[in-house]
């Protein structure tokens, strides 16, 4: 049986939070101390990795948030949808965002129980907590539990809404048979609501990309630092995309950042973008 326990990935989730609200995506309740240090402390690696790789893990995470946000929000907008699930939130900043700006959106918050209660308890504090806005303990790997995927979505959700699942930051700290045992699992559970959709970020292993070698060292040391298998998935779009439809999704879009230069205001970079935003229906 794959090891449950994630829960040392969370010093990811704080330095991604810190950066979220260093650039004013984020609000006050989730500028946190942990977050904080972690991100100055980062400033002389990102500083030399723009200028010897053309490119920097601060970028990155905006690129993949910002596009995240245009392909959700262009959901709710287009396609109906009312009910949003975000797996591993973290210190995501989205659902206050997106309650904020749709009043007609349900959005739930997931993730692990020790970040989950960090999280309850910001939010509480700051009185973002609702009816529509709720927070949910869920564990991807686990099939049975109370808070396996099937059963949260059960308990958690209301069945005739449109509904979305997002999750950002997550995929890669898992090799590919575990994440697509997540995957098959989701397409199942999203084909009960009258549409289903998910939206993620996810790394690739390019092998044409200028600096693989670079970010295969890097790989090396998160999986270290984490105590996860990091690992990048897939070598081309048309694998991603025959990959999802194999786990049961019907269309599969591959969103590319530099597709996204000058319609939206995210940041660029000298390199060529590694991540990817990928959106699939069922």
């Amino acid at each position: 049986m794959a090891n449950t326990d994630s829960s040392s990935i969370s010093f990811t989730a704080y330095y991604t939070g810190a950066t979220w609200y260093q650039h004013g995506l984020s609000l006050k309740a989730f500028d946190t101390t942990q977050g904080n240090i972690l991100y100055f402390l980062a400033k002389p690696f990102e500083k030399t990795s723009q200028l010897l790789a053309g490119m920097s893990v601060q970028t990155t995470l905006l690129q993949r948030h910002l596009i995240i946000d245009y392909v959700v929000k262009k959901a709710i907008k287009e396609q109906g949808i009312t009910q949003i699930v975000e797996i591993a939130c973290g210190l995501s900043p989205r659902g206050v965002r997106f309650c904020q700006e749709f009043p007609d959106i349900h959005y739930i918050e997931a993730d692990l129980p020790a970040m989950l209660a960090h999280k309850q308890q910001l939010l509480a504090e700051h009185g973002l907590l609702s009816e529509r806005h709720r927070v949910v303990a869920i564990n991807i790997l686990e099939q049975e539990t109370d808070d396996a995927l099937p059963v949260v979505f059960a308990k958690a959700l209301d069945p005739t809404r449109k509904t979305l699942v997002i999750t950002e930051g997550l995929i890669n700290y898992f090799d590919l048979a575990t994440i697509s045992i997540f995957w098959r699992n989701l397409a199942n559970a999203l084909k009960q609501f009258p549409q289903g959709a998910y939206v993620t970020d996810l790394y690739p292993n390019f092998a044409w990309h200028p600096v693989t070698k670079w970010i295969n060292t890097f790989v090396q040391g998160l999986s270290i630092a984490t105590k996860s298998h990091v690992s990048l998935h897939f070598n081309s779009h048309a694998a991603i995309e025959s990959g999802f439809t194999q786990l049961g999704f019907k269309q599969t879009l591959v969103h590319i950042p530099e597709a996204y230069y000058h319609s939206l205001a995210i940041p660029t970079q000298r390199s060529p973008s590694l991540v990817r935003v990928v959106e699939n229906w069922v």
